[in-house]
């Protein structure tokens, strides 16, 4: 897969800030975080973020909704790409799995963040944010194919929350461990199949 970052641009400011404030924080901490120090990683005038965030807190909710957005297309082309294939829940898994491996600044941001929620138990979420947007890509096809097998609703749901935890928990074992980088090959069709010993319906 693709890494997913973007080199930027002053035409592109806002995204710019965004992605330096991620690696801010990752540095540095969220206490340190300041749109005025943004501006200078950027470049730019110390009024110039304020054309995109009044204040630190819309930049944090911009950064949270910008990697989930990134995640939801990326998703959102895998399932493009695989909808009539069998295997179409894994390489969904897959992607969630090696968007944050190769992305390790933007899963630390995530997991620092206290009001990430996703809305494992309802049919489908009412609730109109990107990471739920994420979660209900996986979610819908997952159906889908449970569904198609003639399975319970209430297994339908406790699968689903299943793979759910396996992607992350994948995740952070993968980013801890630096599996990736050591490992990258091996571990990329690994994945593969930890992920399908999971998503076969029985």
């Amino acid at each position: 897969m693709e890494k997913s970052k973007k080199s930027y641009h002053h035409g592109n400011l806002r995204e710019e800030l965004i992605e330096k404030g991620i690696e801010m924080i990752n540095e540095v901490g969220e206490e340190k975080l300041s749109l005025r120090r943004i501006a200078k990683m950027c470049g730019v005038s110390n009024a110039a973020p304020y054309t995109y965030f009044k204040k630190k807190s819309d930049l944090l909710e911009a950064m949270s909704d910008y990697i989930w957005k990134i995640l939801a297309m990326e998703l959102a082309k895998t399932r493009k790409k695989y909808e009539n294939n069998e295997d179409l829940l894994v390489k969904l898994g897959k992607t969630y799995v090696m968007f944050f491996c190769e992305n390790h600044e933007y899963y630390y941001f995530i997991i620092s963040r206290s009001n990430t929620k996703i809305d494992l138990l309802s049919e489908f979420s009412e609730i109109e944010n990107s990471n739920q947007s994420a979660f209900n890509i996986l979610k819908s096809e997952a159906t889908k194919v449970l569904q198609k097998a003639d399975v319970p609703n209430q297994a339908i749901q406790d699968k689903i929350i299943a793979m759910w935890a396996l992607v992350q928990g994948l995740v952070t074992i993968m980013i801890m461990n630096d599996i990736i980088l050591k490992h990258s090959e091996i571990w990329e069709e690994k994945i593969e199949e930890i992920i399908k010993s999971v998503c076969i319906v029985k």
